[in-house]
């Protein structure tokens, strides 16, 4: 690769730091690498590389989305479930770039559809309550065919990488993001079903606010619209899926153990 775009956590100075020993290495091998100072991305750049942690490579995802482009991300932190890269190993990930030697593999979406929008995110659809101290009343039919009611905060619909997001907190089950599914994880939820669902990656998940208050609805974080009583959203695979780039120096049981601090166990 000879162009990349870099997008930096704005509010970590050891991001910055990062990004600039990252620009420097690529800059020995002949590889521009683009700090971003917004959403659009840079003509002809062949990836993206969120430097920062997990949210800054949602961000980066989100962009690398629209032209098929493949993503990376450099942790500023602890090595983290979608920063594969740590800051020291910032020149075998440049050269790895420069000798196109980075494994390329790719990540199913998730897209939800309702009421008047659309959007598609990499880690997850949330319908959550809205008011605080009441919980939603929520109908759940999966391929057409009416699953189960939930009294909770809330339902998730994951992806494999984003079942170590919200999901997880939860009480959602880790999933190699490699595989592909759709993980149903309620929040907090007042009923027998507790437990998470694991479903086929073409399920169509129909979700519904039963009575007497709105839900709003997230798609990695970012609020997207509110619905009403009664409305339904519809939450199925991403047309398209996200490329990562990896060197594979953490695979992900490893990333795993490092998280949960297993490797001092």
């Amino acid at each position: 690769m000879k162009r990349v775009a870099v997008v930096v956590h704005e509010e970590k100075p050891h991001a910055a730091d990062a990004a600039r020993i990252l620009t420097a290495a690529c800059l020995k091998r002949d590889v521009e690498a683009i700090i971003m100072n917004g959403d659009t991305l840079p003509q002809d750049v062949e990836a993206v590389v969120g430097v920062g942690g997990d949210g800054t490579v949602l961000r980066a995802g989100r962009l690398a989305l629209s032209t098929g482009i493949p993503i990376a991300g450099i942790n500023v932190g602890r090595v983290g479930y979608l920063a594969e890269f740590a800051v020291d190993e910032i020149d075998a990930f440049a050269e790895a770039l420069s000798n196109d030697r980075l494994r390329v593999f790719p990540v199913m979406t998730v897209s939800v559809d309702g009421p008047g929008f659309t959007a598609t995110g990499l880690n997850d659809v949330v319908i959550e309550k809205i008011v605080s101290e009441r919980i939603i009343e929520i109908g759940v039919a999966i391929n057409g065919r009416r699953f189960a009611e939930y009294r909770a905060d809330g339902m998730i619909v994951a992806t494999p990488i984003g079942s170590t997001a919200y999901s997880l907190s939860a009480g959602g089950p880790v999933v190699d993001p490699e595989v592909e599914a759709l993980v149903l994880t309620p929040i907090a939820p007042h009923s027998l079903l507790s437990r998470s669902i694991v479903v086929s990656p073409n399920a169509e998940i129909s979700v519904t606010v039963e009575i007497g208050r709105p839900a709003r609805v997230n798609v990695d974080g970012r609020e997207i619209a509110t619905i009403e009583p009664g409305a339904s959203v519809v939450v199925s695979r991403g047309s398209q899926a996200a490329k990562f780039m990896t060197l594979d120096t953490h695979p992900f049981p490893q990333a795993v153990r490092h998280q949960f601090g297993l490797a001092h166990a």
